[in-house]
């Protein structure tokens, strides 16, 4: 706040436009000519951070532990299940008696943790055991309402064929393939964290591949899912259901002998094994503020001003020396 013949002047930014109005009013206690010359500072945009982690859950050997993921216990807040794109329907775990159980075999399981849950002691006693296996664990910030993407993995090249008959040309494209995420996430006046996720993992399936003029083309298996939660910030939940079935045949011999008309069958050995997995995604968002505060601007160069005197204008500040 300056003085210049009478006249307030004030200069400056700032924070929001309630100190602005409330700085306007300390120069009209001085001065009935009050040049309002204050800029809003432009406001800082928060940010969404997500920590993601990809896992492969073998399930054959979760239920030979007797271990149940989505059992909503006092744990979990509570559950939400598709059932096959039905409308979800969220269960409170902790009303009514006894507790509900989201089976293995849905299609689709959200379910969320209590901000007290370990998730990362969870997910370690699991892996030194042999019954989890973390594929990808993707940190992203974006600002809020902005998207966001993450993909670990490859693309596949792949013929593909046009023209008229007898003209016909070839050229190459490509599908990406592997550990892909996709988000975007809204932060709420009161600091509630809307989010949409689109979570996928897909692989190269030789078993379904074709061959085209001599060249073998895998299929992708693909599995992913795509939900829009609300939850606090810190706070868990997970994306489950994504299955994953196959079956292998492994041959055995002895060289040499197994190859000898009916007595080689004693020397041979076929087994099928039965591949049981589930893709498990579990997703923890926070909030980040900006650190840097927005940089000063620069000051022009000003003539000297005689400092404020508050006899000088029409009406002073009561109790002041000069005021009437």
């Amino acid at each position: 706040m300056e003085a210049e013949e009478g006249r307030v002047l004030l200069t400056g930014t700032a924070s929001s436009a309630a100190v602005a109005d409330q700085i306007g009013k300390m120069g009209a206690s001085f001065s009935k000519d009050v040049v309002n010359s204050i800029r809003l500072a432009p406001p800082r945009q928060k940010q969404v951070m997500l920590k993601v982690r990809f896992a492969q859950v073998d399930r054959s050997k979760l239920t030979q532990f007797g271990i149940n993921w989505f059992s909503t216990n006092q744990n979990l807040l509570g559950s939400i299940s598709t059932q096959q794109f039905a409308p979800p329907q969220l269960k409170d775990s902790k009303g009514g008696t006894g507790g509900s159980t989201i089976g293995l075999s849905d299609l689709l399981n959200i379910f969320l943790f209590h901000p007290g849950t370990n998730v990362g002691a969870t997910i370690k006693a699991l892996q030194d055991r042999n019954l989890l296996e973390i594929l990808a664990e993707p940190n992203l910030l974006a600002a809020s309402g902005e998207p966001a993407r993450f993909l670990a993995g490859g693309e596949l090249p792949y013929p593909v064929v046009s023209g008229v008959a007898g003209a016909n040309t070839v050229s190459v494209q490509f599908k990406p393939f592997g550990v892909k995420l996709e988000f975007t996430g809204t932060i709420g006046s009161d600091n509630t964290i809307r989010l949409k996720v689109f979570p996928e993992v897909s692989a190269l399936d030789y078993t379904n591949a074709v061959t085209i003029n001599g060249f073998v083309l895998p299929a992708i298996a693909t599995r992913h899912a795509e939900t829009v939660v609300e939850l606090r910030d810190g706070q868990t939940f997970g994306v489950a259901g994504l299955l994953d079935k196959r079956t292998t045949a492994q041959f055995a011999k002895v060289p040499g002998i197994a190859d000898v008309p009916i007595l080689g069958q004693l020397f041979r050995s076929r087994s099928m094994n039965a591949l049981n997995s589930e893709l498990l995604v579990i997703v923890t968002p926070t909030i980040v503020d900006p650190i840097a505060e927005p940089a000063p601007e620069p000051e022009l160069p000003r003539m000297p001003i005689a400092p404020l005197d508050p006899g000088q204008f029409d009406r002073g500040v009561p109790g002041a020396s000069g005021s009437k």
